[in-house]
């Protein structure tokens, strides 16, 4: 008779791309811990999930609610998941099998993301590296918002400026401006696990202590946070809906110089957005878009 407690379940889902960040907070918010994501080298628009879960722990009801919870992140996208496996499986060693899907990831011109276990390739030894625990939280770089946030860092380094990071998640942005020069960054979300994932994903990269921030919390820390001068940037890498609910508060943090810039957003919603902020003061300087999602830069309306 076998013993149920060296069997495990593998769930495997094939995910379009863009919900990868939604599936690792689902998964964070479920506490599962045990799940990494796959490229596909025959299709680079989607990625297979896979979760290892003890099989005696998981009752068809269980399992059942699973599915329905990740079925639900695609509706908001109009998209319908495949159909998924569940596989029966004797137990391995799973943080080598987690670990081995992920590589060194180039972004722009000169960012690497390189997992906190990797050695740095030689061929990347140019770049400025951005060392990450990729499982810790959403906001590991693959996704397009992600992509397009560094990017535009990147194009447009922030040498000297005081950034914000509204919605931090991993970190990944916040320590991305640092790398490109900015003065100093303060980081703030909503979501402990976020917190903590940024908190530990700085502590990976070599920077001083006083120029990094770290707060529970939305718009309001970082208001609180303003000491002698207001923030030169703010990098707010979230949905639309919340975007707007936040949004008529960003003059209350961002210099007459400063700017904004947007992304998470569907590009069908760049227009939205735009005429929304029009009657607040600004005026969009930059639309950038990478698949089917947006990145839009905002100024002050007055300064030219």
């Amino acid at each position: 008779m076998k013993n149920p407690h060296s069997y495990w379940l593998r769930f495997e889902q094939e995910i379009p791309f863009e919900l990868e960040d939604s599936f690792y907070w689902c998964l964070s918010n479920l506490e599962i811990t045990r799940f990494s994501f796959e490229n596909n080298p025959e299709n680079s628009s989607t990625k297979t999930l896979y979760i290892w879960l003890p099989e005696v722990e998981w009752s068809d009801c269980h399992k059942e609610n699973l599915v329905k919870s990740l079925s639900l992140l695609a509706n908001p996208f109009d998209l319908i998941l495949p159909p998924c496996k569940w596989i029966q499986v004797k137990d391995e060693d799973w943080s080598s099998i987690w670990k081995k899907n992920w590589k060194p990831d180039p972004i722009g011109k000169s960012i690497l993301i390189l997992p906190a276990w990797l050695e740095l390739p030689e061929k990347f030894s140019g770049r400025k590296i951005i060392r990450l625990d990729p499982g810790s939280a959403f906001g590991t770089g693959s996704h397009p918002s992600t992509r397009l946030c560094v990017e535009a860092l990147d194009d447009d380094p922030p040498i000297g400026k005081k950034v914000a990071d509204l919605g931090c998640g991993s970190g990944i942005l916040s320590i991305s401006a640092l790398s490109l020069g900015a003065k100093c960054t303060v980081s703030v979300d909503t979501d402990s696990l976020a917190i903590s994932a940024t908190k530990n994903n700085f502590s990976l990269n070599d920077f001083s202590e006083r120029l990094f921030s770290v707060y529970h919390g939305s718009i309001e820390m970082l208001e609180a946070n303003i000491t002698d001068e207001q923030f030169d940037l703010m990098l707010c890498n979230i949905l639309a809906p919340v975007i707007k609910l936040l949004g008529p508060s960003f003059d209350k943090i961002i210099g007459p110089k400063g700017k904004v810039i947007l992304s998470g957003l569907l590009i069908d919603q760049a227009k939205e957005l735009e005429d929304f902020f029009t009657p607040f003061g600004w005026k969009v300087l930059d639309i950038k878009t990478k698949d089917q999602w947006a990145l839009i830069v905002l100024t002050h309306n007055s300064f030219n």
